[in-house]
């Protein structure tokens, strides 16, 4: 119960597309609910392969939303990595900086309020970056993935997985023009030079890019 209460006090400050975002006036049922966490399940048993011999020393999330991937990242790298966490919307970092602070690995992690469209990095500057379900709340997705490659250093590997625009409308209560495609975003990522492989199912996508 108390797990639900957080996830909608959060929700009401997610920023969508530079705007706040409520989705209280059109409350999921529990079945979108179970299909929204199956598939966010599956995205991180992908993710937890793809990173299986890597050991980056900084790491980069982009989007820290409810902190799920957040913790997930810090439990893999936590004790060997240094890991930043960027959110738009002030009233998330605050509230993810409170739960940070209770955990082990609070030393390990910085969570900052930034725009992935203009991240506040040095060039080349992580070995990992990563970008689980939030590209499709980005105003301008093509920046963003600029921004996270510019980030990137050379060797370095990126993840992004997000919904498919058939998720749009069905888990999303979002149009389907909000979600990037995952055509666009290895076209994006593949004419960049990047050595690209992509993972498409129903619901969800997730593109891994070696820099």
């Amino acid at each position: 119960m108390r797990k639900t209460h957080d996830v909608r006090d959060l929700r009401k400050h997610f920023l969508h597309k530079g705007k706040a975002l409520e989705e209280s006036s059109r409350e999921i049922s529990a079945r979108i609910a179970r299909r929204r966490e199956g598939a966010h399940a599956q995205v991180l048993k992908g993710v937890a392969v793809s990173l299986k011999d890597l050991q980056p020393k900084r790491i980069l999330d982009v989007g820290t939303g409810y902190g799920l991937n957040l913790t997930f990242l810090a439990r893999r790298f936590g004790k060997s990595s240094r890991i930043w966490s960027i959110d738009s919307s002030p009233a998330v970092v605050r509230e993810i900086k409170k739960r940070v602070r209770k955990r082990r690995y609070s030393r390990q992690v910085v969570v900052k309020m930034a725009d992935a469209e203009q991240l506040p990095f040095e060039d080349d500057y992580f070995d990992l970056v990563v970008s689980l379900f939030s590209l499709h709340h980005l105003s301008q997705p093509k920046r963003g993935l600029i921004e996270m490659g510019r980030a990137l250093s050379r060797g370095g590997k990126l993840i992004i997985a997000d919904w498919t625009p058939a998720a749009a409308t069905s888990l999303m209560l979002h149009a389907k023009s909000d979600m990037p495609s995952p055509d666009f975003v290895f076209k994006q990522l593949d004419g960049s030079g990047y050595r690209t492989s992509i993972r498409v199912r129903y619901y969800w996508y997730m593109i891994e890019a070696m820099k």
